[in-house]
């Protein structure tokens, strides 16, 4: 067998490799959605408690929180008058209520 023919059949087979190669590595959904690997891509405790539950509410499951958020009395009462002040602020219990289609009066 030549040189040439060789460092042929060996090009073809490290390409074949390299082709081959990012089916190795992957990540499935289940582990692309769970917090800690969320977490660890940069993005904050909020976005994967977020898609923590949305995923747990899909599949059935019971729903509960990731982290507990204890703050003292004058801070709750910060969040409560800032929060009456600008509505559209995020709140972190933004998911743990249950959503009604109907409008009512605790809407306003």
């Amino acid at each position: 067998m030549g040189v040439m023919k060789r460092n042929l059949i060996l090009l073809g087979l490290v390409m074949t490799f390299f082709a081959v190669s990012p089916a190795f590595a992957s990540v499935t959904v289940e582990q692309t959605t769970d917090a800690e690997y969320i977490m660890n891509q940069g993005y904050s405790q909020l976005v994967a408690e977020d898609a923590f539950m949305l995923k747990n509410r899909a599949s059935g499951k019971p729903v509960e929180a990731l982290y507990r958020r204890d703050n003292n009395l004058l801070i709750r009462s910060w969040k409560a008058i800032w929060g009456y002040i600008d509505p559209a602020r995020d709140e972190f219990d933004r998911l743990h209520h249950d959503i009604k289609p109907s409008p009512s009066a605790s809407d306003l």
